[in-house]
């Protein structure tokens, strides 16, 4: 198949890239495709589009293809063992080769055969490697785009060993394009149904038998200050939270862990302290000791959270958890105080926590447990660092008593004395944090909370670096909080006596624009559809489909035994409705009606009326004489004379009974096949005076 022939070929090469565009933007939508791969294959693919439509051609040596795929196949090992380091991600940069060598190449139906199969495997990469809403969209397009390839490819090849028509079939693509849109409807309510109707009971055995890679959005197990570049603030959403009863909090940290140990760049928990199974009880895990749940006094929080693969293995809280419910046999307590599951599911988490918030005032005596001396010395580490440091902290500590009064007082003077910024910094200097403290005076969360940590240990109180989220947008579509990539935060965490860890956030707000208005509005209805997406598509499960069944019985109940009324009142309220703006309603009804039957007539005859324009002038298509044709079977169908379908238009000439007007319809059907069958378009302005002169021509003998 070549670019710039007409009709039915043109269509199923076009409608082919579209499944391959399809494929390429639902892996593309995944995130964690090599840009280099996506910007090759992308660039491939539209240069073939271009050449489809015949912008310009495309020549590439056989011999460059052979020599290109030889040296990608010694090269796999290579992306497999260093740069991909696994099956998936290889393979699937090993698909975007093959896609580029063929879309660039394909010429033969064997090529274009192995390009169906291509764009197939690139949405089987995508299903197994996204899990986000534009995955579905590009399925949709996808199914759209195969309809119409394989229906339009079917028609190709029925048509092989007849006549090509050069013009192509007038409207082919037209006709194809509702079949498509009809078929891919269908098929889409019929999978739905049968979606709902039967639950998934297992998921692909690529992604128990492939390890996944993990990605990380916001969240980090590691604080590293000085590193130049601009910080890129990710919108993904990470984190959907629904709280119990009628709670909606603002403004909470949520926690996915705690770094301990710095070495004066770079924040971190070392591996010698490896995490503390703890094993669950039917899924829940008490974390609070009996001491601690029956004198804690203060308020608790309860809420469910939908974690996106993207935050990783660490599970996010805010407060002191005390109870923690989710679908695993085993939670890791990390150094931190943080938990985790080791095996990271690739639609996300689900869990349920009951968290105890933190009192405004110290906790009665013996609630909150002494730290070991072996912890404290260890929250208490420095490395050897500017002397100006230690003559800050103990300057902002004097006239202060207590740990916690001290510790308010480095957060004030953080949050008062320096600015929020996210300003790259040009160079890494030789003391970030020094840097960040007497020179620069300006930076973001992770400089606040490490300065802060480091000032605190300085005047003995024992601190750590807490990573994780702040806040949230609240989505009224939904109830819930939804937490994005851009509200990763670094704040820090003190051992107060009689307090226990408190948190502190010395970092001041930022002062800059928020989006707002109309960007935001449509924001809270594309989180809405991602959350349906989550709960009733990746979450979809044997216990959604039994309470889905539940909740239809009830409505059914409802419905036969309270309704009745109730619905005979709504039928009332309509047809009074119906009788206020009669008039209305009649004029935009028969509107529809006199459309509906006027409309088929008036397209026609606007066509057929373009199409003898265009002949007048010279610029006729092939498509044109059967738009023409059709017009004299009407018109002679009004004189009473009717064509059988077997009979060719020139044996039906020959039956008309006036000699005139069979001699004007014998010679319009002459040049209706020149032009039709032979495409000589300088015969399209006698075609239409024929077609004039007919229409005035008597049919009696």
């Amino acid at each position: 198949m070549s670019s710039g022939t007409g009709g039915i070929d043109r269509f199923c090469e076009f409608s082919l890239l579209g499944m391959l565009a399809s494929g390429w933007f639902a892996v593309a939508g995944s995130g964690v495709i090599a840009p280099l791969a996506l910007v090759l294959s992308g660039a491939a693919l539209l240069a073939r589009i271009l050449h489809t439509a015949g912008v310009f051609r495309i020549d590439v040596p056989g011999r460059w293809v052979t020599g290109a795929t030889i040296a990608y196949l010694l090269f796999y090992p290579l992306d497999y063992l260093f740069l991909s380091r696994e099956f998936i991600g290889a393979t699937v940069h090993l698909v975007f080769f093959l896609a580029i060598a063929k879309v660039l190449t394909a010429s033969s139906n064997r090529d274009f055969f192995f390009l169906k199969i291509i764009a197939f495997l690139e949405l089987l990469a995508a299903s197994i490697l996204s899990t986000n809403l534009s995955f579905f969209l590009f399925l949709i397009a996808f199914l759209v785009f195969t309809v119409a390839t394989f229906s339009a490819w079917e028609i190709r090849t029925a048509g092989r060993g007849h006549q090509i028509v050069r013009g192509g079939m007038p409207g082919v693509s037209r006709r194809l394009t509702v079949l498509t849109a009809f078929s891919t409807a269908g098929i889409l309510l019929l999978t739905a149904g049968l979606f709902f109707v039967l639950p998934r009971t297992a998921r692909a055995a690529l992604e128990r038998l492939l390890p996944m890679q993990q990605r990380v959005a916001g969240f980090a197990n590691e604080v590293t200050l000085g590193q130049p570049g601009s910080i890129f603030r990710d919108t993904n959403t990470v984190l959907r939270i629904r709280f119990g009863g009628d709670e909606r909090p603002s403004g909470l940290h949520w926690r996915g862990n705690a770094l301990a140990e710095f070495d004066g760049i770079k924040w971190f928990n070392s591996t010698a302290n490896l995490s503390d199974p703890q094993k669950t009880r039917d899924g829940l895990l008490t974390i609070a000791s009996d001491n601690q749940l029956r004198r804690r006094d203060g308020p608790r929080l309860n809420y469910a959270v939908i974690q996106n693969a993207l935050a990783g293995d660490a599970l996010f809280t805010t407060g002191v958890p005390e109870y923690l419910r989710v679908s695993a046999n085993l939670v890791f307590r990390t150094p931190g105080s943080g938990f985790r599951i080791p095996t990271l599911d690739p639609e996300g988490m689900r869990y349920q926590v009951y968290s105890f918030l933190e009192p405004p005032s110290p906790a009665p005596a013996g609630v909150v447990e002494r730290l070991p001396a072996y912890d404290r010395n260890y929250l208490l580490r420095l490395p050897p660092v500017d002397p100006r440091i230690g003559e800050l902290a103990r300057r902002l500590a004097v006239g202060h008593s207590t740990d916690y009064d001290r510790a308010r007082a480095i957060e004030r003077y953080l949050r008062n004395e320096f600015t929020y910024s996210l300003e790259p910094l040009r160079e890494p200097p030789e003391d970030p944090l020094a840097n960040f403290l007497f020179v620069r005076r300006k930076g973001h969360c992770e400089y606040f909370a490490s300065a802060m940590a480091v000032l605190l240990r300085y005047v003995w109180i024992p601190s750590r670096v807490a990573t994780g989220f702040l806040g949230g947008n609240y989505n009224p579509l939904t109830g819930y909080l939804v937490v994005r990539g851009a509200d990763a935060h670094s704040w820090v965490e003190a051992w107060i006596p009689d307090r226990g860890w408190v948190t502190f956030d010395p970092t001041p707000p930022d002062l800059a624009p928020q989006s707002g208005g109309l960007w935001s509005r449509f924001n809270l209805y594309a989180d809405a559809a991602e959350t349906f997406w989550q709960n009733w598509i990746l979450g979809y499960d044997l216990e959604r489909q039994v309470d889905l069944a539940f909740r239809v019985d009830r409505q059914r109940r409802v419905w036969n035994f309270r309704n009745t009324f109730a619905w005979v009142e709504q039928l009332r309220r309509a047809g009074n409705v119906a009788v206020k703006n009669g008039p209305w309603l009649l004029s935009l009804i028969g509107a529809a009606t006199l459309l509906l039957l006027v409309g088929p007539s008036l397209f026609r005859r606007v066509q057929a009326r373009l199409g003898r324009l265009r002949m007048q002038r010279g610029q006729a298509r092939p498509s044109d004489a059967s738009l023409l044709y059709q017009n004299l079977l009407r018109l002679l169908e009004r004189r009473g004379f009717r064509k059988p379908a077997g009979m060719t238009p020139l044996d039906f000439s020959h039956t008309l009974p006036a000699p005139a007007a069979a001699r004007a319809v014998r010679d319009f059907t002459l040049a209706y096949n020149e032009l039709r069958f032979g495409g000589r378009i300088e015969n399209a302005p006698r075609l239409a005076a024929l077609l004039l002169e007919i229409e005035q021509l008597p049919f009696t003998t």
